[in-house]
C-alpha cells in the first residue's frame, strides 16, 4: 500500500523567519568588519587545497643548488682534507672565491643561467682580493648571472624605503640590470603565497632604483619569457605561488656536490644541469630563510624553494588566481546566500534531514573549490561560501533540535498529567545515549609505561635552586614528544603520573595484538630519537639532559569510561598494567633504556633482535621473563648519556 506523498512546507512571510533573518545579518556583517581573519582563512584552506592535489614535478629546467647542512657539517670535517678550496667551507661566511668557483663549475655544468640568492651589500670579510676574483668570475659569465637585492623598510620618525644592492664592484662586473629582489610579502600569519616577484613591481612605484623580482630576472638572463597571465574571466584576480610539493620536489643539489671534485666529475657526466634555470641559496636551518606556506609542514619552505617556484611557474605560464571580489559584494552575497539557505532548510522538519542537506550542499562547493584549484589553478573563494553553508546547517538543524525539544517538552508536561514522570520522560524524549556510559571491556592491549631516571633529585635540586618554573616547561616539552610519538603510531595517551606516562595500543580500537605491539615498538624508538633532539637542545641551552626508561607489555585490561556522572575519565585497569610499572624497576636495574615482557617479545616478527635479560621476580606477581634490544641498537637510538658522563 504506498504511503501518501507530504508536501514540504510552503515559504511563510519574511518576518516569520526570525533565526534566518539573524544568520544573514550576522553572516553578512562579520564578512564586512573581519574580511582580514576570513581572507587568511581562505588563503590557509586554499593551501590545504593544493596539498590534497598532490606534488608534481615543474616541467621547466629550474634546479636548486642548496647551501644545506650536510655541506656545512663536511665542511667543518674537510680540515683533514687536502683540497684548499674545502678547507675553506669551515666557517660561514665562506670566501666569495667560492661562489667564483661555483659560477665557472655551472657553467662547464652547462646551466643556461644562474641566480645567488644571497646579499653581497657589503665587502667581502676576506678581503678586497677576494671580491676581485667573484668579481672576474661574475664578468665570465655576464650576462648569465642574477644577484640578489633586498629592500629595507625604516619605521620610526624617519620612514622609507632602503635599497641594499650588491657593492658597486660585483654589480659592474654583473651589470647593471642583473639584480634581482628578494623581498616577498609576508601573510598576517608569517607565510610567503603572494609572488615575490609581484612585491617588485609594487615597491618600484616608491622607489625606481628598485630591480624587478630575483625570478623574473633570472627568467631574463636565460632568454625566456613570462608566460603567466590572469584568467580571461571578469573580477578582480591576485596570482599566488602555486608550490610543485614539499621541501626539494624542485631539484635540488647539494652545493657539496659541485665542490669536491669527484662528486662535481660525477654531476658533470650525468648531465643533470645543462641547460638548467639555477639558483643557488640557502636551506640549512642557521640560515633561518624558512617560511610557512603550503606543502611547507613544520620544516618551512627555504625562500629559495620560493623563488624557484615563482619561476617554474612564470617559464609554465601557471599561477594560483585568487578571485578578490569588492567588499561590501562580498559581505552582501554571503548575507544573501545564507537567508536563502537557512529558508530553504526549514521546508525541513527533521535536523538530521537539514544538516545533512545544506551540509551535503557545504561538502560540494567545497569539493569544487578543490577541483577548481588543482586542476585548473582557480580559487574564487569558494571556502567561505562552503564555510556559510556549514555554518547555515549547523545553525538549521539546532533551530530544528530545539525546536523538537520544545515539542517533546510540552508532551512530556501533558503526559506527566497521566503517567509516572519517568514513564513520560522516556516516552517523550527515548534516550539511546545513557546505556553503556559507565561500562567496560575487557581487551588485550599493549602497555606502555615511560619515566626519567633520577627525577626525583632533579626535582629536589631545581626547587632549591627556584628554578621549579623551567622544571615545569621541560616536563612539558617532553610529555609533547611523549604525545606525538604514541599518537603517530596510532596509541592511546591514558595518563601523566609525576615524570611518568601511560600510554596503551589497542584501545579502544584495536589492530591485531602483533600490529598493535610492533606500532608501540615504533613509537618507543621514535620517543628515544625525539628525547635525544630534546636532549641536544638542553645542551646547547647548558641544561641538563635526561635518561628516560620505557617499559613495554602485553595482556587484557579493563577499558571504559570510569568516574561519576559529573566527571569521567577514558581509562585502563588490570594487572597488565601493573605489571608494566613493576617492570620500570628491572629496567632501572639492568640499566637498560628499553624493557618488554615475554609477552610482549612474543609478539614481535622474527627479524627483531631481542637481547634476554633474565628472570625476575615482580611483586604480586610471578616470576617473568624480560628482553631489551641489543646494545648496538640501543646506542644508536638512545641518548649517549653515559659517553658524555665518561
Amino acid at each position: 500500500m504506498m504511503r501518501p506523498r507530504v508536501p514540504l512546507r510552503p515559504l511563510a512571510p519574511l518576518r516569520a523567519h526570525p533565526v534566518a533573518i539573524v544568520v544573514a545579518a550576522l553572516v553578512g556583517l562579520g564578512a564586512w568588519v573581519w574580511v582580514a581573519p576570513l581572507q587568511s582563512w581562505e588563503l590557509a584552506m586554499t593551501g590545504l587545497a593544493q596539498e590534497w592535489r598532490g606534488a608534481r614535478r615543474p616541467r621547466t629546467p629550474v634546479s636548486i643548488v642548496a647551501i644545506d647542512d650536510y655541506s656545512l657539517q663536511q665542511g667543518a670535517n674537510a680540515d683533514l682534507s687536502g683540497d684548499r678550496l674545502l678547507r675553506q667551507l669551515q666557517s660561514w661566511p665562506w670566501p666569495r672565491a667560492i661562489q667564483a668557483v661555483l659560477l665557472d663549475r655551472l657553467q662547464q655544468a652547462g646551466a643556461r643561467a644562474v641566480a645567488i640568492d644571497l646579499l653581497f651589500d657589503a665587502p667581502s670579510s676576506h678581503g678586497a682580493l677576494d671580491d676581485g676574483h667573484f668579481a672576474e668570475a661574475l664578468r665570465r659569465h655576464r650576462p648569465r648571472t642574477v644577484l640578489a637585492a633586498q629592500v629595507m623598510e625604516s619605521k620610526g620618525d624617519v620612514a622609507g624605503l632602503a635599497l641594499s644592492p650588491p657593492i658597486t664592484l660585483l654589480r659592474e662586473a654583473a651589470g647593471e640590470h642583473a639584480q634581482g629582489l628578494l623581498n616577498g610579502p609576508t601573510e598576517p600569519d608569517g607565510s610567503i603565497r603572494r609572488r615575490p616577484g609581484d612585491q617588485a613591481s609594487t615597491l618600484r612605484r616608491e622607489l625606481a632604483a628598485v630591480p624587478q623580482g630575483f625570478a623574473i630576472s633570472l627568467l631574463q638572463a636565460g632568454d625566456l619569457a613570462d608566460r603567466s597571465r590572469p584568467p580571461a574571466l571578469a573580477g578582480r584576480w591576485l596570482p599566488l605561488l602555486d608550490p610543485y610539493g614539499p621541501p626539494r620536489t624542485i631539484p635540488t643539489l647539494s652545493v657539496w656536490s659541485l665542490l669536491e671534485p669527484r662528486s662535481f666529475q660525477a654531476l658533470r657526466a650525468s648531465g643533470r644541469l645543462r641547460d638548467q634555470l639555477v639558483l643557488i641559496g640557502p636551506t640549512a636551518t642557521l640560515f633561518q630563510d624558512l617560511h610557512r606556506g603550503p606543502f611547507a609542514g613544520a620544516e618551512g619552505m627555504p625562500g629559495v624553494e620560493l623563488h624557484a617556484t615563482e619561476l617554474a611557474n612564470r617559464a609554465e605560464g601557471r599561477a594560483l588566481w585568487l578571485w578578490q571580489p569588492p567588499r561590501a559584494l562580498w559581505a552582501l552575497g554571503l548575507a544573501l546566500l545564507s537567508l536563502l539557505v537557512m529558508l530553504l532548510a526549514e521546508r525541513w522538519e527533521r535536523p538530521l534531514q537539514r544538516l545533512a542537506l545544506v551540509g551535503g550542499s557545504a561538502l560540494g562547493l567545497a569539493v569544487l573549490a578543490v577541483l577548481l584549484i588543482g586542476g585548473l589553478g582557480l580559487a574564487p573563494q569558494l571556502f567561505g561560501a562552503a564555510g556559510v553553508l556549514l555554518l547555515c546547517a549547523v545553525v538549521s538543524s539546532a533551530d530544528a533540535t530545539l525546536r523538537l525539544q520544545w515539542q517533546r517538552f510540552r508532551l512530556r508536561s501533558a503526559l506527566e498529567r497521566y503517567l509516572s514522570p519517568s514513564v513520560a520522560a522516556e516516552i517523550a524524549s527515548q534516550p539511546r545515549e545513557a546505556d553503556g556510559l559507565l561500562g567496560g571491556r575487557s581487551v588485550d592491549v599493549v602497555v606502555m609505561f615511560t619515566d626519567i631516571r633520577g627525577f626525583t633529585a632533579r626535582t629536589r635540586r631545581m626547587s632549591e635552586a627556584g628554578r621549579a618554573k623551567d622544571l615545569v616547561q621541560q616536563l612539558n616539552a617532553y610529555f609533547s614528544e611523549v604525545v606525538a610519538a604514541v599518537h603517530g603510531e596510532g596509541g592511546t595517551v591514558d595518563k601523566f603520573i609525576g615524570d611518568a606516562a601511560l600510554a596503551v595500543f589497542g584501545a579502544p580500537l584495536n589492530r591485531g595484538a602483533r600490529q598493535e605491539a610492533a606500532a608501540a615498538l615504533r613509537a618507543a624508538r621514535d620517543l628515544q630519537r625525539r628525547l635525544r633532539a630534546l636532549n641536544e637542545g638542553w645542551r646547547a641551552e647548558g641544561v641538563e639532559p635526561w635518561e628516560q626508561v620505557i617499559v613495554l607489555n602485553f595482556g587484557a585490561v579493563i577499558s571504559g569510561n570510569v568516574g561519576s556522572s559529573t566527571r569521567m575519565d577514558y581509562t585502563v585497569i588490570g594487572d597488565a598494567v601493573n605489571a608494566t610499572s613493576r617492570l620500570e624497576g628491572v629496567a632501572k636495574s639492568t640499566n637498560r633504556p628499553l624493557v618488554m615482557s615475554a609477552a610482549f617479545a612474543q609478539l614481535l616478527p622474527e627479524h627483531e633482535r631481542l637481547e634476554p635479560l633474565g628472570r625476575f621476580e615482580l611483586r604480586g606477581f610471578k616470576e617473568t621473563e624480560a628482553f631489551g634490544l641489543p646494545t648496538s641498537d640501543e646506542m644508536s637510538t638512545e641518548n649517549g648519556l653515559e659517553q658524555e658522563s665518561g
